[in-house]
């Protein structure tokens, strides 16, 4: 990619304001509070767009700190690149709520997306992540050793064969370990409520066992008052039986006593011819008739000498109220023993049932897995990728400092040392000049690993203000040779006057 020209139509302090650059070498020369860092921020806006930030953040972020200085409702630019034997003419605007961008192509004439993805395609798919850290320098983006090795350990956990950063493993790690976290507080809660489910049916399975107790035990009760009622009422129909025997008993002897007295009345009276004898015959018969009747009639002698009772006894109505009683609580006992034996199926299905709580366990161990897997996978592209970089970064090294330092070493943990003469050197043992040449080296080197598909222009803001004139010449010329295009923003002219001296041809852009 060539950027040929920006057009800051309205942004921060510029308001339009064109800029022409080409292939080769570019300077952007002016004093400080000139624009650079505006300029330099609108190139990284027009490819990547600009991301407010949210809250206190938005106040400080990119977004309001290059607001238009005037006309704060317009604010938007344009710029035209060319990829390849294409050009293209990008706009956007970043007024909020209005954002809007277009691509053309001018050379097929055609309308492209950069909603769909083709900016990104042009871009060679990499993120404004690896932009940022890779081609693009921002003023005094590292000057210090800790931010040199947090660069790099984030290059490397970073790393992925497509050329992106978009994934991180680390990252990665610590989203499955919150995963976990939550799947492991998801199978305590379950075991939790699986305790509380089991402790409240046994309660009630305990209650139930004593209901029936109580109630198996008036249950007897009211059989042994039943039993007595009965034997009761037995005794008293056995007396009753008793009584009217033996006045049946007494009735037939007075009727054969009553016959008798008649018929012996009866022949005195025939005897001394009071009566005549028909009327003895008479008698002897009625006499009979009366012996006999107990046998020919013996329900007359019980219905003539049956005692005339009450409809119900209160024994009846105490044995009816008492039948009543232990019918209800027969149908009580029945119906809490179907609930016991319900109860205790549930209690039985709720001990065995442990699905959540195995659910939870399967995906606890199945994120144990994919963070080991992740790590082991980390490490291995972190060994590769470790390699690939030291070898790009000793070559580029080298080259910038003329073989005075051969190679660079990486260790396990991805430490800097420097070799010269056969002699190891950590990185806080050169001079800060070394160290931000390394710095400069190293983002060269992930550049080349991650912009494969497209090479980018190389933007540079303020990164030699700690190179001598020798290191800076060296870094120039190395750079002349190697990238097609070059952005160099500087307040000094030490840039110019070592391109001059070594004959590079550069093109200058004053603010």
């Amino acid at each position: 990619m060539i950027i040929n020209k920006l057009q800051l139509k309205n942004f921060g302090r510029f308001q339009n304001r064109e800029l022409i650059l080409k292939p080769g070498v570019n300077v952007i020369y002016g004093g400080n509070e000139s624009g650079k860092s505006t300029i330099h921020t609108f190139l990284q806006s027009m490819l990547f767009g600009m991301k407010r930030m949210r809250g206190r953040a938005s106040r400080t972020d990119s977004y309001n700190k290059y607001m238009p200085w005037e006309n704060a409702g317009w604010y938007e630019g344009a710029m035209t690149f060319t990829c390849g034997e294409k050009r293209f003419q990008l706009e956007r605007n970043f007024q909020k709520n209005k954002e809007e961008s277009v691509l053309f192509c001018e050379t097929d004439g055609e309308l492209l997306s950069v909603k769909d993805g083709d900016l990104d395609m042009l871009l060679g798919n990499i993120s404004e992540v690896v932009y940022c850290n890779t081609v693009s320098v921002g003023q005094a983006k590292s000057t210090t050793q800790e931010g040199l090795y947090k660069e790099l350990r984030d290059y490397l956990a970073e790393f992925q064969g497509s050329g992106d950063m978009h994934f991180d493993p680390e990252k990665a790690v610590e989203i499955l370990k919150q995963k976990r976290k939550q799947k492991e507080k998801q199978e305590e809660i379950a075991a939790e409520k699986k305790e509380k489910e089991e402790e409240r049916l046994a309660y009630e399975i305990r209650h139930e066992q004593e209901e029936i107790r109580n109630l198996k035990q008036k249950q007897q009760e009211f059989q042994i008052q039943a039993a007595k009622l009965a034997r009761e009422e037995r005794q008293a129909q056995d007396a009753e039986q008793t009584e009217g025997a033996r006045r049946e008993t007494s009735s037939r002897k007075g009727l054969k006593l009553m016959a008798a007295a008649g018929f012996f009345l009866c022949f005195l009276l025939f005897v001394f011819g009071k009566i005549p004898w028909y009327l003895m015959i008479m008698g002897a018969v009625f006499l009979v008739v009366v012996w006999l009747l107990p046998w020919l009639f013996p329900g007359f002698i019980k219905a003539s000498t049956k005692k005339e009772e009450p409809n119900v006894s209160p024994s009846d109505t105490g044995k009816v109220k008492l039948q009543e009683r232990l019918g209800m609580l027969n149908e009580n006992l029945q119906e809490r023993q179907r609930k016991l034996e319900n109860l205790q199926e549930e209690y039985e299905e709720a001990r065995q049932e442990q699905g959540e709580i195995l659910s939870a366990r399967r995906e606890i161990r199945t994120l144990l897995e994919a963070e080991r897997r992740i790590k082991e996978a980390a490490a291995r592209m972190q060994k590769k990728t470790g390699g690939v970089l030291q070898k790009k970064l000793s070559q580029i090294f080298s080259s910038l400092t003329q073989g005075k330092y051969q190679q660079i070493i990486l260790d396990e943990d991805f430490n800097i040392h420097l070799s010269q003469n056969g002699k190891l050197l950590a990185l806080h043992q050169v001079s800060f000049g070394t160290m931000e040449q390394v710095y400069l080296a190293l983002r060269l080197a992930c550049g080349e690993i991650l912009c494969q598909e497209e090479e980018l222009p190389l933007v540079l803001d303020e990164t030699f203000a700690m190179y001598d004139d020798n290191r800076l010449c060296n870094t120039l010329r190395w750079l002349h040779e190697n990238y097609s295009q070059v952005i160099l923003f500087s307040c000094h002219k030490r840039e110019i006057q070592a391109l001059e001296g070594m004959g590079i041809l550069y093109h200058l852009v004053e603010l």
